[in-house]
């Protein structure tokens, strides 16, 4: 993946995750990176997800962010358990928000 904007390392999360980008009726599939990072100094948990932009036809190079507090990511890594439990088992699961 050339002309990366989000700073992959050794250390990098997840490096070549399948990734979809989807649209109103297309949807481009590639390879890209997820990264899960707290910055020194701040009290959140940043989430970076960038797209090979070789595979991409729709949308232009980019990179994704999301910044939770701690509480955002406790929640998020509880949902994440469970899911990973239900696909384990075969069973579906989705967001209990309604």
């Amino acid at each position: 993946m050339t002309g990366r904007i989000l700073d992959v390392t050794a250390h990098t999360t997840f490096d070549y995750l399948e990734v979809q980008a989807i649209g109103n009726g297309w949807i481009d599939e590639t390879v890209g990176v997820l990264d899960v990072e707290s910055p020194r100094g701040k009290r959140t948990v940043t989430f970076g997800l960038e797209s090979d932009p070789a595979d991409l036809h729709h949308i232009e190079h980019h990179a994704e962010s999301v910044t939770l507090t701690p509480d955002q990511a406790r929640s998020l890594a509880e949902e994440l358990r469970e899911a990973a439990s239900a696909a384990e088992r075969g069973d579906a699961m989705s967001s209990r928000r309604r």
